[in-house]
């Protein structure tokens, strides 16, 4: 698996460890080991899911993995749902209202 360099450097800093990123596609068995020179780094996922990674390798993994330092976020499903629902209402009103004031006309 090729990591996006420029991607993880951004979220994860710079490779000091000295040591090439390791094959570890999804072995279930791979042991991260902790880093103590590595701070903490937060990242999210697209469901906002939030993990705390304490070494370069796994923040690299989580990142090339499609996670980031930023917070992401975008519209739920729900959300859209509601929107949408909104609109319908505010339409339909809208068309009740110009349908009366014609009838009387």
């Amino acid at each position: 698996m090729d990591i996006d360099i420029d991607l993880v450097e951004k979220s994860c800093g710079l490779n000091n460890t000295g040591k090439e990123f390791p094959k570890i596609s999804n072995n279930p068995n791979f042991v991260f080991e902790n880093d103590p020179l590595f701070s903490t780094v937060t990242l999210y996922d697209v469901d906002g899911n939030v993990i705390n990674v304490n070494s370069w390798v796994e923040c690299a993994n989580y990142v090339n993995g499609g996670w980031s330092s930023i917070v992401q976020t975008g519209y739920v499903g729900t959300s859209v749902l509601l929107q949408i629902t909104a609109v319908l209402y505010l339409g339909f009103g809208i068309y009740k209202y110009m349908n009366q004031k014609k009838s009387y006309e």
